[in-house]
């Protein structure tokens, strides 16, 4: 029930949904996110011979040109072939006019053209030919849950539409809580959530797996415990995926709360997924937990490693990671700008008294264009500005006074970010916005010897721009800025 019945999502299936069963696209699989029960194909199966009884309406055998047409039309339709898929649908239509793939497949392809009139039309026809599926819109809300352009509030009006067809029925309710769940509104699912209970199931089956949905959520309004419940009352019920999923997400919500009980299920889920690494980073929390921090740390570098795993954060296993640069050995900073490079040649570094620095500005391999200047940021601007300023005019010295700075955190500014974990900040004449810490990043950065080397650094942003700057009262560095003008990121130190 909470699972469409066909699988249509932004990115095409890639299994025929008449013939084999399709996982839904609303989550992501395998053991980072719950996963949904297989849906089944809304295909007519054929069925077994048997002897009707007097009175009794035989089962209409499937055409199987119907089928063969409806295999070749989702074909086109996942190549996204849609002139050459309608053509097959018309086929379809003249031989099964009541088809439900045939109007299904043009509902997504309306859908994905941004035609809302005719998706809502072939929806309804659905309707019309099986009014005993009321559910039919509610499913396919959930079924494009992660495909953005159909807004989130077109997929609440297409779950609404199931539930005042039939509102003693669960899947409205069932389903409006699913697309609240996708949007973060976790208390609001688990009010749905709580109403379908309460209503007719068509498979009491789907009643249980709710529940796997219910625990998510349970944990997004902090209630850890509560979610552990849950799992632990679903896991013995339910099978496949799901059950892993499961498992996976007791052994996350236990390891956040520090529980270590998780052994067994971790060697479930090293057997079940040996190179995930999302499973790997569970293993990685119950090493450190249990006293093995070296461990964890060579398990957090490998999923540091791993494909997408870049920007994975290791300073919660790795504490032996660089925090600091001694600007009084190291003199040289070398800035990547995209294709150019920014050098920093200090003279002078005092973060109490005044940092003096000639600064070069081009590319490395075009000495003849390369700009410089040089630049002191007195007293006062390290105590108090809230500027920060990147751009320099060459063959010039500039002093930098009250206001503003230049990739050094005022004083004011990281006490704020320390006791507060906000802070003012601006980009030359732009406005202040408020920035707030969001959590640690390492920066890969060469060392003197050419050596690659991770540095922790704090992570703040207002939303659009990114910082990542030294977690050092004594030298709160810039060492990383995203922005939308611009990006800065430093790549060697000497």
């Amino acid at each position: 029930m909470l699972t469409p019945f066909l699988v249509f999502s932004q990115q095409k299936p890639k299994a025929p949904a008449a013939k084999k069963p399709a996982t839904s696209t609303a989550t992501k699989k395998p053991a980072t996110t719950t996963t949904k029960k297989p849906a089944t194909t809304t295909t007519k199966k054929p069925g077994t011979t048997t002897t009707a009884k007097p009175g009794t309406p035989v089962a209409k055998k499937p055409n199987p040109q119907v089928i063969k047409l409806t295999e070749q039309a989702y074909a086109y339709y996942r190549d996204s072939k849609d002139a050459e898929c309608e053509k097959v649908i018309k086929q379809i239509l003249a031989l099964d006019p009541k088809n439900r793939d045939a109007h299904l497949l043009r509902a997504n392809i309306a859908m994905f053209n941004n035609n809302y009139e005719d998706m809502w039309k072939n929806l309804d026809k659905m309707y019309k030919f099986y009014p005993s599926e009321p559910e039919v819109y509610a499913k396919f809300a959930v079924t494009h849950l992660n495909y953005m352009f159909l807004s989130d509030s077109l997929k609440r009006v297409l779950c609404r539409k199931s539930i005042k067809i039939a509102s003693r029925n669960a899947d409205g309710y069932a389903n409006l809580g699913m697309v609240a769940m996708a949007g973060g509104y976790y208390q609001d699912a688990i009010n749905c959530f709580d109403i379908s209970y309460n209503k007719n199931w068509k498979d009491t089956l789907n009643r249980v797996y709710l529940n796997l949905f219910y625990a998510r959520c349970l944990y997004g309004v902090g209630d850890t415990i509560g979610a552990i419940s849950k799992l632990d009352a679903i896991i013995p019920r339910i099978v496949g995926n799901d059950k892993y999923t499961s498992i996976f997400l007791r052994s996350k919500y236990k390891l956040d709360l520090k529980q270590t009980d998780v052994q067994v299920d971790l060697d479930t889920l090293n057997a079940y997924a040996p190179d995930q690494p999302d499973v790997w980073i569970l293993n990685a929390k119950y090493l450190s937990l249990t006293g093995r921090p070296d461990s964890a740390c060579l398990l957090a570098k490998k999923v540091r490693l791993s494909e997408g795993g870049e920007a994975f954060d290791l300073s919660e296993f790795c504490k032996d990671m660089g925090k600091t640069l001694d600007l009084l050995k190291y003199r040289k900073l070398t800035y990547s700008m995209g294709d150019a490079d920014f050098i920093v040649n200090l003279s002078q570094f005092n973060y109490s008294g005044g940092i003096q620095f000639n600064w070069e500005r081009g590319k490395s391999f075009n000495p003849s264009g390369i700009e410089k200047g040089k630049i002191t940021i007195n007293t006062k601007s390290l105590d108090s500005a809230y500027l920060q300023t990147l751009e320099f005019n060459a063959d010039a010295d500039a002093s930098l006074e009250a206001k503003n700075s230049t990739l050094w955190l005022s004083k004011a500014q990281y006490k704020s970010l320390k006791e507060n974990s906000t802070c003012k900040l601006g980009f030359g004449a732009g406005p202040l916005n408020a920035y707030r810490v969001i959590g640690h990043e390492q920066v890969e950065v060469f060392n003197e010897a050419n050596k690659e080397v991770l540095i922790d650094c704090v992570v703040m942003t207002d939303g659009v721009n990114k910082i990542c700057y030294l977690d050092d009262s004594e030298n709160p560095l810039i060492v990383k800025i995203e922005s939308e003008s611009f990006n800065l990121i430093l790549t060697k130190f000497q």
